[in-house]
């Protein structure tokens, strides 16, 4: 498989957890769902040329991820803007 697309694929898969974490009713559960994502991010990131700037990049992408189904959730909920 390419980089680019195990990168795509890599990305796709952690914006998809991210989602999911995103779900979650309580904190406690969307925090703890959240780590696992970043623990994931760090094994995927591995097998890249440079494994740092990789995890770097996946953590910041699934943040905006879990961001955006986050702000969605609430807009949907009819929650104010935070």
């Amino acid at each position: 498989m390419s980089a680019m697309s195990r990168l795509d694929l890599d990305l796709t898969e952690l914006g998809r957890l991210a989602t999911q974490a995103a779900a979650f009713e309580t904190p406690t559960a969307r925090r703890e769902a959240l780590n696992t994502v970043f623990a994931e991010c760090g094994e995927r990131a591995s097998a890249y040329y440079c494994p740092d700037a990789a995890a770097a990049d996946f953590v910041r992408w699934v943040t905006l991820d879990y961001q955006g189904a986050r702000r969605a959730t609430r807009e949907s909920a009819g929650a104010p803007d935070a």
